[in-house]
C-alpha cells in the first residue's frame, strides 16, 4: 500500500485474474486449483512449454559426467547431478522427483574383482533404472561403451550396431549385461550410446600418453599398430543431449566416434607435436612381458583392494588389433557431426593439463 507493486504481487494478481486462488505456508505463496478448469488446462499447457527440462545425471563427478552436466546446462536444462553416495541416500526418490530425463553415466572401467566390477556396472544400472521407473521418467539414456560390442575383425570392417556383441573381457561383458537390463524396460523410453575411447579436458586415461610424449618417449603396451576409434568428450556430450531429446532416438543403440580411426603410434606423435617435442624413444613392450605383469597386477589388486591399469582384463584390450566402430547410425539418426578434430582436441586437452598442473 502506498508504494510500487512488487514483481511477486504482480504475478499473484495475474494468477488470480486467470482463475487461481492461493494459499500461504511457511511464508511461501503457492497457487492451487483455479476456479475455471479451462483456464487451468490452458495454464498447464503453457507451464509445460515454459518449464525447462529436468535432467538427472549419475556419475556427475566423473570425467564424462562433468561434461554432460555442463552441456545440458548450456542447453537450458535444469541439471540434477548425482554421485554414488546419493544413490544410497534414503531421500534419493526426492532427487528423481519431477525428472524428465535420466542420463546414467556412472560406472567403473576397472575394479579389484569381477564381482565388484559387475556391482558398479550391472547392479548400479538396475538400481538407477528402478528409481527412474518409480519417478515415471520420460527417457533413460545409458552411457555404455564400445567395449560392450567387442573389437572388429578387420580395419576396413568397423563394428556396427547391427552386429552381435562379442565383448572380450569383464568390463565389456558387464556393460553389455547392463545394456540388456535397459532394453528389457517396457514402460519407459530409452536410448543407449556406446562411446569409443573418449579424451578431452579432465580425462586421466590419456594423461599418461601426454606425460610420456612431453618427454619425447612413446611406450606401447604391445599395441603400437593397434587401430582405435576415438572421440572428444564435447562431441560425446552433444550426442547425449540429442539422444535425450530426439523422439526418433527412442529404442536406439548408437556408437559415438570420430570418422577416422587412428593407430597408437600416430596418437603418440600427435601428442608430442602439441607439446612441441620430438619422439626420441619409441618402445613396445612384448606381449609375453605384459602377461607376466598383468598376472602380478591381478594379485596386487585382490590384496590391496585397488584396481590397477595392468591386469589380465586390461591386457586383453591391448591384444585386439582393431578397436574400431562405425558412427553412421549416430550421424543419420542423432545428427552426430564430430566437431572436434584430433589436433584441435589434443591442443585443448594438453592446454587444460598444463593449466591445471596435471603436467
Amino acid at each position: 500500500v502506498g508504494g510500487k507493486p512488487t514483481p511477486g504481487a504482480i504475478i499473484l494478481a495475474l494468477l488470480q485474474f486467470w482463475g487461481y486462488s492461493t494459499f500461504r505456508a511457511n511464508g511461501i505463496v503457492t497457487p492451487i486449483l483455479p476456479v475455471c478448469p479451462v483456464r487451468y488446462y490452458q495454464l498447464s499447457v503453457r507451464a509445460a512449454k515454459l518449464r525447462p527440462m529436468i535432467v538427472a545425471i549419475t556419475g556427475a563427478n566423473g570425467f564424462i559426467g562433468q561434461h554432460l552436466c555442463e552441456r545440458f546446462a548450456e542447453s537450458g536444462a535444469l541439471v540434477r547431478p548425482i554421485v554414488r553416495r546419493d544413490l544410497a541416500s534414503p531421500s534419493i526418490d526426492e532427487i528423481f522427483d519431477s525428472v524428465d530425463v535420466v542420463v546414467h553415466a556412472a560406472g567403473a572401467t576397472r575394479a579389484p574383482t569381477r564381482a565388484l566390477l559387475r556391482a558398479s556396472n550391472v547392479e548400479l544400472t538396475r538400481r538407477v533404472l528402478d528409481l527412474a521407473q518409480r519417478a515415471q521418467v520420460a527417457r533413460f539414456v545409458f552411457v555404455s561403451s564400445q567395449a560392450a560390442a567387442g573389437p572388429a575383425s578387420f580395419v576396413d570392417a568397423p563394428v556396427t550396431e547391427d552386429m552381435s556383441p562379442a565383448p572380450i573381457e569383464a568390463y565389456g561383458r558387464s556393460k553389455l549385461d547392463a545394456e540388456e537390463l535397459v532394453r528389457a524396460v517396457e514402460n519407459m523410453s530409452w536410448v543407449i550410446v556406446r562411446p569409443a575411447a573418449v579424451y578431452g579436458p579432465r580425462d586421466r586415461d590419456f594423461l599418461a600418453m601426454f606425460r610420456l610424449a612431453r618427454c619425447g618417449i612413446a611406450i606401447h603396451a604391445a599395441n603400437r599398430e593397434q587401430w582405435v576409434s576415438i572421440v572428444h568428450v564435447r562431441d560425446v556430450a552433444d550426442a547425449v543431449v540429442r539422444a535425450a531429446t530426439l523422439p526418433e532416438a527412442a529404442g536406439g543403440t548408437f556408437f559415438l566416434a570420430n570418422d577416422t580411426p587412428m593407430q597408437w603410434a600416430d596418437l603418440f606423435r600427435s601428442a608430442a607435436e602439441v607439446a612441441e617435442r620430438k619422439l626420441y624413444i619409441d618402445l613396445e613392450i612384448p606381449s609375453w612381458l605384459l602377461d607376466i605383469g598383468a598376472a602380478g597386477g591381478d594379485v596386487l589388486a585382490r590384496v590391496s583392494g585397488t584396481a590397477s591399469l595392468l591386469t589380465v582384463e586390461k591386457v586383453a584390450l591391448s591384444k585386439a588389433r582393431f578397436w574400431i566402430c562405425a558412427n553412421g547410425r549416430a550421424k543419420r539418426e542423432l545428427g552426430l557431426a564430430p566437431q572436434v578434430g584430433l589436433h584441435e582436441g589434443f591442443m585443448e586437452t594438453y592446454a587444460w593439463y598444463r593449466t591445471h598442473r596435471w603436467l
